[in-house]
C-alpha cells in the first residue's frame, strides 16, 4: 500500500522561509507524516506540494509548490539526525494549480501516473476548506484510493478572522462553481481563466489585504446570478 500526501498550497509570501504561517503549516505536515510512517512502518511516502504562481509581487515567477518544497527541504536539512528515516521520501512540487480544484485534479493526475494497485491519499490544507476539499476529494478520486483530509489552521493573518458568515458564503459558492466546472473541459477551462483573472487583479493591490475580499463580494454575487453547478 502506498502512502501518498498531498500538501496544498495557500498563497506565496516573500519569504517562505521566514514566514510564520507555512512554517507552522509544515512543521505540522512533516510531523504528522513521520509519526505515520513510524506507526506504520514505511519509509517511502509520496509527498506532493501543489500550487501555482499565485505570487502577487513581479516577476510573478515563484510557485506555491516549488516554494513549499524550499521549505520542506530546509525543515529535513534541519533534522539531520532523522536522515535514516527520511532520506527515501519522494518529494515532487506540483506547479500549474490556481485553486483547491486544481490542486486535486492535477494530482490526481501525478498519482495516476504512478499506476499505484492501492494507495493511502492524505490530503492537508488550510482547515476553513474542509468541506470543499472533502467534497471535491471525493468526487475527483472516487473509490479507487482511500482519501483522508486533514485540515490544519495555521493561517494567523487578517483572512484567518473574516465574518464567519462571509467565509462560509464564500466557500459555498467556490464549491458550486468547482462542480459547475467539473461538468466539462470547456467549463474547466473558463474556470481557469476566472482564477487566473483573480489572481492579476489582486496584482495590482499586493499589499491591500481587503482586495480579496472585495474580490469574493463581487465572485459571489456572480456565480449565484449564474446559477453555476444547477
Amino acid at each position: 500500500m502506498k502512502n501518498i500526501f498531498l500538501v496544498l498550497g495557500y498563497g506565496i509570501p516573500k519569504n517562505i522561509i521566514k514566514d510564520e504561517n507555512y512554517n507552522f503549516y509544515l512543521k505540522t505536515v512533516f510531523n504528522v507524516i513521520y509519526d505515520d510512517a513510524s506507526r506504520h512502518n514505511f519509509f517511502d511516502p509520496l509527498i506532493i506540494f501543489s500550487g501555482g504562481k499565485t505570487n502577487l509581487r513581479k516577476p510573478y515567477q515563484k510557485t506555491e509548490g516549488e516554494e513549499m518544497l524550499k521549505l520542506f527541504l530546509s525543515l529535513l536539512k534541519n533534522k539531520s539526525y532523522l536522515k535514516k528515516i527520511t532520506e527515501k521520501w519522494q518529494l515532487i512540487a506540483e506547479k500549474n494549480a490556481l485553486s483547491t480544484l486544481e490542486n486535486i485534479l492535477n494530482c490526481k493526475k501525478i498519482v495516476a501516473g504512478k499506476k499505484f494497485n492501492e494507495a493511502n491519499v492524505n490530503i492537508f490544507f488550510e482547515q476553513t476548506r474542509k468541506i470543499k476539499v472533502e467534497k471535491l476529494a471525493k468526487k475527483v478520486f472516487g473509490n479507487k484510493y482511500k482519501i483522508k483530509i486533514q485540515p490544519i489552521d495555521f493561517d494567523n493573518s487578517k483572512n484567518r478572522y473574516l465574518d464567519y458568515e462571509f467565509v462560509q458564503k464564500k466557500e459555498t459558492a467556490e464549491l458550486k462553481h468547482a462542480f459547475w466546472a467539473l461538468e466539462n473541459k470547456n467549463n474547466l477551462k473558463k474556470y481557469h481563466a476566472l482564477h487566473l483573472r483573480k489572481i492579476n487583479y489582486l496584482r495590482k493591490y499586493p499589499d491591500n489585504s481587503n482586495m480579496i475580499k472585495d474580490w469574493w463580494d463581487k465572485e459571489i454575487t456572480e456565480i449565484n446570478q449564474n446559477n453555476y453547478g444547477k
